[in-house]
């Protein structure tokens, strides 16, 4: 019995990376304040995710491709309203 776990791993992972900094945006939305949020530390998420977005691309993986993206659009609205409410 052949099991799909690799494959399953493969797309929870970049899930779970896609959603990891959806609590801080809707907070940030929530509260309008950015105290205690790192600048770099959302610049380097957004970084990550945009690299993981093109290597998604380049190994032809629709899960690497659209979780990537939907993180970098996560990241850049709250490098944004980090900027805004800083």
């Amino acid at each position: 019995m052949q099991t799909d776990l690799p494959r399953i791993v493969a797309i929870l992972a970049p899930t779970v990376n896609t959603v990891q900094a959806l609590p801080q945006l809707l907070k940030t939305l929530e509260t309008k304040t950015v105290v205690g949020l790192s600048f770099y530390m959302v610049a380097l998420m957004m970084l990550t995710n945009f690299l993981w977005f093109f290597h998604g691309f380049y190994i032809q993986d629709n899960s690497l491709m659209v979780s990537g993206f939907i993180a970098v659009v996560i990241n850049a609205t709250l490098m944004l309203l980090y900027l805004r409410y800083k």
